[in-house]
């Protein structure tokens, strides 16, 4: 068995999968439409910063909660973009799926690592 081969199947049926073929047509329909585009690029950018935030165990500011809940209003009745973030919720949750599937089946655990054991500035955490 070469691994590369069945990482060649792999793709291929990600690619084919009815819920990959959903998710490229939801974000085909939202670029014909460039004030959609615009306002989901917008939407997403500000998302990432607030997970941003979260994942270095801050609050983010008020005023981009704030932003993101004006985007958010803006966005959610776009039919188009709800597609999108349904399709998009939808295929994250299958390749998280997958990176779980990999990790439990190799028993990878990067804490043996250490790299940085006083804290990624050199401070405890």
């Amino acid at each position: 068995m070469n691994i590369y081969d069945k990482l060649y199947d792999l793709t291929n049926a990600i690619k084919s999968s009815a819920e990959f073929q959903r998710y490229k047509y939801a974000a085909e329909k939202v670029e014909q439409n460039p004030t959609h585009s615009q306002m989901l690029k917008d939407y997403l950018k500000v998302q990432m910063q607030i997970q941003m935030a979260k994942m270095m165990g801050t609050e983010p500011p008020q005023e981009v909660v704030e932003q993101f809940n004006m985007l958010y209003t803006a966005v959610s009745p776009i039919e188009s973009i709800g597609e999108f973030m349904q399709a998009q919720a939808y295929f994250s949750s299958i390749v998280d799926d997958i990176m779980k599937a990999i990790t439990d089946a190799t028993k990878i655990d990067a804490s043996f690592l250490n790299i940085y054991p006083d804290g990624l500035f050199g401070m405890d955490e």
